[in-house]
């Protein structure tokens, strides 16, 4: 089983960058405890196109039903372990990994390349229907728009 941190390689560009920031936003960075492997950060990494954020929500997932399995235990109120709040904590924390995902963690969304240059383009052949061609009376001009 093993279990590697780096704190100094944390990174996007490299596996063990990746590696090391998923443990980190998955708050694995302690070897003498790991919640999950090196093998197992490697596969949620391959499973979420090495997006750091989707592979650290996977993980928190997966770490939260290992507690979800677990009892909580209460000895007369001296000791008591719950391991259903770990369980509800990495429910948490998945899901604002996921939303991290979304918002900062790129290769989700719409990419609009080329924009810029079509709209550049002041030669371009006019489109044959135009926005409110149908308004009643009509605007023939085609250079004055019905709606601004």
């Amino acid at each position: 089983m093993a279990f590697t941190y780096d704190d100094t390689d944390l990174d996007t560009t490299t596996a063990s960058g990746r590696l090391n920031s998923t443990r980190l936003l998955l708050g694995d960075t302690n070897s003498s405890e790991p919640q999950v492997q090196d093998a197992e950060v490697v596969f949620a990494l391959g499973q979420n196109a090495n997006n750091v954020y989707l592979a650290a929500a996977w993980l928190a997932r997966v770490v939260s039903m290992k507690y979800a399995r677990e009892v909580d235990i209460d000895l007369d109120g001296i000791l008591s372990v719950n391991y259903s709040q770990l369980s509800k904590a990495y429910i948490d924390l998945a899901e604002d990994l996921e939303y991290q995902a979304k918002v900062a963690g790129g290769k989700l969304g719409i990419y609009g390349g080329g924009i810029a240059a079509v709209r550049a383009n002041t030669n371009r052949v006019e489109p044959s229907f135009r926005r409110d061609q149908f308004w009643n009376p009509p605007n023939y001009d085609s250079n004055t728009l019905d709606y601004e």
